[in-house]
């Protein structure tokens, strides 16, 4: 089980086209902080080939359709779905 699973668990029921978090939000849900680059790398948010990945945290929003668009200097994270 990964700490991600929240996350994968609301865009999975989101219905929306897109979701917008901030990273606070994102940490309340997962129940722990981002690591220090999440907050430091574009590349963290990379959506990676859910097939060829074992990144956990990519996997939680590449998995349910959706592509990442950080915006790290306000702290937030627009997720959009694919397609």
């Amino acid at each position: 089980m990964s700490i991600y699973n929240p996350l994968r668990d609301k865009l999975v029921a989101n219905s929306s086209a897109s979701l917008k978090m901030t990273f606070a939000d994102i940490e309340m849900l997962i129940g722990r902080s981002l690591p220090k680059s999440a907050y430091e790398y574009d590349a963290w948010w990379a959506n990676e080939d859910p097939v060829k990945t074992n990144h956990s945290h990519s996997l939680a929003w590449t998995v349910p359709g959706y592509q990442a668009e950080p915006n790290r200097s306000q702290r937030t994270v627009t997720f959009r779905r694919r397609g």
